[in-house]
């Protein structure tokens, strides 16, 4: 779990040959249960988390109570680049697994950036993949049809665990509940149960058993495209 992305790459700082010389980055390991709140919105954060295993969610919330899922956090992805320069958390960050993160300290992690062209092009890229999803998530919310919508988070979620190696086949471990599906697309559980029951009569998507199985991966990429 631990080599995953970002976070296996800033543990393995002093070891890597291919990253500049220097002292470990400070850090310390947290553990966290499922269903738990890890970071709250607007809180001070001294350091910049990264979520090492389980899954997360990073959500706005507003006054009234509704919420709006902005990314699910999987592991080795940091709950938002913007902690690399700010030290004031805009999302809340909820667990959805049991898990970890590690926070690595703000400074020493921003010299590591300047002194290390493979840790600063790592960062960079996860800073446009979070721009990209934020992007994305303004087009969905805006233009696209309910089952765009969800097609189109179900494809988000295969491609990244994918480069994680975690899918299986055409199956993958699937914590996901119907509400966060719903949080995550600006629509309605009992709509999200609609068009997932859809996905299933159609013979692409099936969710059961905390697996998600893709079983017409052609028809589904059309449909999100």
């Amino acid at each position: 779990m631990l080599g995953l992305g970002l976070c296996g790459l800033l543990i393995d700082f002093k070891l890597d040959r291919s990253l500049a010389a220097g002292p470990p980055i400070s850090q310390s390991q947290t553990e966290f249960s499922a269903r738990r709140t890890i970071f709250h919105q607007n809180q001070t954060v001294d350091n910049v988390p990264i979520i090492c295993d389980g899954w997360a969610t990073a959500t706005f919330k507003l006054s009234n109570g509704r919420r709006q899922i902005l990314s699910f956090l999987l592991p080795g992805e940091m709950i938002t680049c913007r902690l690399v320069f700010e030290t004031q958390l805009h999302v809340t960050v909820d667990s959805i697994t049991d898990g970890s993160y590690r926070a690595f300290d703000r400074a020493q992690l921003r010299t590591a950036m300047s002194n290390s062209p493979a840790t600063f092009d790592r960062i960079l890229s996860a800073y446009n993949a979070e721009s990209s999803r934020a992007d994305q998530l303004i087009v969905d919310l805006g233009r696209r049809s309910a089952s765009e919508r969800v097609a189109g988070l179900l494809i988000e979620l295969w491609d990244r665990l994918e480069k994680l190696n975690k899918t299986d086949g055409n199956s993958v471990e699937f914590p996901l509940r119907q509400s966060h599906i719903a949080d995550a697309t600006g629509l309605t559980t009992v709509y999200v149960n609609k068009v997932l029951g859809e996905f299933r009569h159609e013979g692409m998507v099936d969710i059961s058993d905390r697996f998600l199985q893709i079983r017409n991966m052609t028809k589904l990429r059309r449909l999100a495209a």
